[in-house]
């Protein structure tokens, strides 16, 4: 009975042994496969990452010059809106310009108006007549109104070509030469009447070649 157990614990150690050194002669080539797959896959997920950069980086230089397209497109718009801007602002003083000149010739129109009312009148009236003083009366009035009036000059663009134009007419502060419209009263003769008319009529011829030529100045080069 010794004998068999001491049989059987050999065998046993025996089976141990040989299990330890079949573990240990094919441990380094398991060891190499795995080292190999190991390094497969840690190059495989390298070159994924890799590939993933290019791509984020490929897409941010894509969207980088998109953005430099559209603020170009933006700047370019914004120029437009601004050269627009500053051409609305002249055609408005241009307009504001013609307005004034208008509503002066209006009432340089209505002065010459009553004095040819005297001088065509046949026959004449008298000195005293009171139909003849009501004409004058209203001359007066007129000519007060006109001397208030102030006629704004075009924008500067403009105002550089017709400078000189505009000086024989209006004083700095936009009134009315004082010469455009001659004063005249009450016992003023018929030949000072017909005189003033005269200078009426040149007045509003002017006033309207200042307006044309303030247009031309602003649609012409």
């Amino acid at each position: 009975m010794e004998m068999t157990t001491i049989q059987d614990s050999t065998a046993s150690r025996y089976q141990h042994q040989k299990a330890v050194d079949q573990a240990q002669q094919t441990s380094p080539e398991q060891q190499s496969t795995v080292a190999r797959e190991a390094e497969v896959n840690s190059s495989s997920a390298l070159q994924a990452y890799k590939q993933q950069g290019s791509e984020r980086s490929a897409a941010t230089d894509t969207v980088q010059i998109k953005s430099t397209v559209t603020l170009k497109n933006l700047d370019t718009v914004k120029a437009i809106e601004q050269m627009h801007a500053k051409l609305n602002d002249l055609v408005k003083g241009v307009r504001q310009t013609n307005e004034e000149l208008n509503r002066a010739v209006d009432q340089v129109s209505q002065m010459q108006g009553n004095l040819m009312a005297i001088v065509k009148n046949y026959p004449p009236y008298p000195i005293d007549s009171m139909q003849r003083k009501e004409l004058l009366m209203s001359y007066m009035s007129l000519r007060k109104e006109i001397e208030s009036l102030m006629v704004p000059p075009p924008p500067p663009p403009v105002y550089e070509k017709i400078k000189s134009m505009w000086s024989a007419m209006f004083a700095q502060n936009g009134q009315l030469q004082a010469s455009a419209v001659p004063p005249l009263e009450n016992g003023s003769s018929d030949k000072q009447v017909q005189t003033t008319s005269d200078v009426l009529g040149r007045t509003i011829q002017q006033l309207s070649d200042l307006s044309t030529d303030v247009t031309q100045a602003l649609v012409q080069p």
